[in-house]
């Protein structure tokens, strides 16, 4: 699993407005680095990722309310048949978690046909429709341990851009974003898993991100039913 991206271009993004979040004060309006090559599907992909934090009521990870000693992650993945997102909080008060299905929905002919087929796949309730998307938040069939969630998507902490071993690819076929804070910097990295990276460098770099890719898809399981 894994694919190309690549090319470097760090942009700095300031928060311009103040949005409740998760966590308790301030520090706010942190510095997001943004090491994504410049590739319109990408660009195009980021857009995606902010109208689902939109429609789910979640503020942009800038503008999460975060405490100094905070920390909170983002991680999403795409397919062509399959879009999620996992996040996950940790703080004072412990490690606390969410995950969301989302999908394009033009109309809402599409929005039934595609909340009917995630429906297939996975137990979801609190379905949403908004901005060109359908999502829904999977049920899981028991409590989720979000520490150990935590603990299994702790490399995605240390994961570099895939453009900084590779060249942009032409297709996003198993496409992952990272987004990550800790305190007022964070930073936004990519992986296409569809082509590992067998030698070096970046083939560590490159099994680090098929852990974190495996890692997500283990904890939307727990919302798939029973077999």
């Amino acid at each position: 699993m894994h694919a190309s991206s690549r090319r470097l271009a760090a942009v700095l993004l300031v928060g311009l407005h103040s949005t409740s979040g998760t966590g308790c004060a301030a520090p706010r309006d942190a510095t997001i680095v943004r090491e994504l090559p410049n590739v319109d599907w990408l660009a195009a992909r980021v857009d995606e990722l902010a109208r689902v934090d939109l429609l789910r009521g979640a503020p942009p990870l800038a503008q999460a309310r975060l405490g100094a000693l905070d920390t909170e992650l983002r991680v999403w993945v795409r397919t062509p048949a399959r879009r999620a997102l996992v996040e996950v909080r940790s703080g004072a008060d412990g490690v606390t978690g969410e995950m969301w299905v989302f999908w394009s929905a033009p109309t809402q002919e599409e929005d039934d046909g595609m909340f009917a087929e995630y429906r297939d796949w996975i137990d979801c309730d609190d379905r949403r429709s908004g901005h060109g998307l359908g999502m829904c938040r999977p049920r899981p069939r028991q409590p989720v341990d979000w520490e150990m969630v935590a603990t299994r998507l702790q490399p995605a902490w240390k994961l570099p851009d895939q453009a900084k071993f590779a060249p942009p690819g032409q297709v996003d076929g198993q496409l992952m974003i990272v987004e990550r804070r800790d305190g007022r910097r964070g930073e936004v990295v990519h992986w296409d898993v569809g082509a590992p990276i067998a030698t070096d460098p970046g083939r560590k770099e490159s099994a680090r991100a098929e852990e974190v890719w495996e890692a997500l898809w283990d904890t939307l399981s727990l919302a798939e039913p029973a077999t």
